[in-house]
């Protein structure tokens, strides 16, 4: 697992070639919101179950595939039910509630190239 790395708007860490970003008003986000992240794209969530991946550069909700120089990578981007299991303390494993979480206009995703081997 790399280090926790954190610019104005964004937190990002990368598990198992799977690279996490949490972006918005994050100064508040404390790490564990990154880590448990992390923990869920790289054992909770099967993308592998996932069959259709949309050509987009969109940061809305959803599953994409997405082309750039170093090949073809996919990126998934958080739902609502994915931000307040992660947010608002919504599932057994969800960190403790951010307060006015709703408020900070956060975006969360995971991204990684298809062709890396982990």
């Amino acid at each position: 697992m790399s280090e926790i790395v954190r610019h104005k708007n964004s937190i990002e860490l990368t598990k198992d070639c799977k690279h996490c970003v949490i972006l918005g008003t994050v100064e508040d986000v404390a790490d564990e919101y990154i880590l448990k992240l992390a923990q869920w794209a790289t054992s909770l969530w099967d993308y592998e179950k996932i069959k259709m991946w949309k050509k987009s550069d969109t940061l809305a909700p959803g599953y994409y595939i997405r082309m750039a120089e170093k090949g073809t990578y996919k990126v998934h981007v958080l739902d609502e039910s994915m931000m307040k299991d992660l947010f608002d303390g919504a599932r057994k494993d969800s960190p403790a509630r951010l307060k006015d979480w709703e408020k900070k206009e956060l975006v969360a995703y995971v991204d990684w190239y298809v062709d890396d081997i982990c």
